[in-house]
């Protein structure tokens, strides 16, 4: 029973760190990559156990399904959608005003597809 106590305080208390990471310097951005219309959000994270040094999310206009992005090399940011790394980014200096632009790349997790990327950042913080 003792044994069963610790883990379950465990998993509460690994589950509890988790929520705690925040979202601090958000920058908001709207773009493309290449055709395609984006919306997306970086920031760098707070607390909790995250290995990101920056997070963030994205869409397609035409989806409107989120894709998460983390980055722990401050290199690529690395999407995630439905479990499965399936591309990266790599933009240049990224936290900038608002109102101006940035460019990068985006490419497949084989490198066999890559398309240009241009963003303008729209807003700071929480909306």
């Amino acid at each position: 029973m003792k044994k069963l106590m610790i883990l379950s305080t465990m998993l509460l208390s690994f589950g509890f760190a988790n929520s705690q990471t925040i979202w601090t310097s958000e920058t908001k951005l709207k773009g493309t990559v290449g055709k395609q219309n984006i919306m997306m959000t970086l920031a760098i994270p707070f607390g909790g156990a995250s290995s990101c040094t920056v997070v963030g999310e994205y869409y397609y206009a035409s989806i409107k399904k989120n894709i998460n992005l983390c980055s722990e090399d401050d290199e690529k940011i690395i999407e995630q959608f439905d479990g499965k790394e399936t591309g990266y980014f790599i933009l240049k200096d990224w936290d900038k005003k608002i109102g101006q632009q940035i460019v990068g790349t985006w490419y497949s997790m084989d490198g066999k597809k890559s398309y240009p990327v241009t963003l303008k950042v729209i807003g700071k913080g929480k909306n």
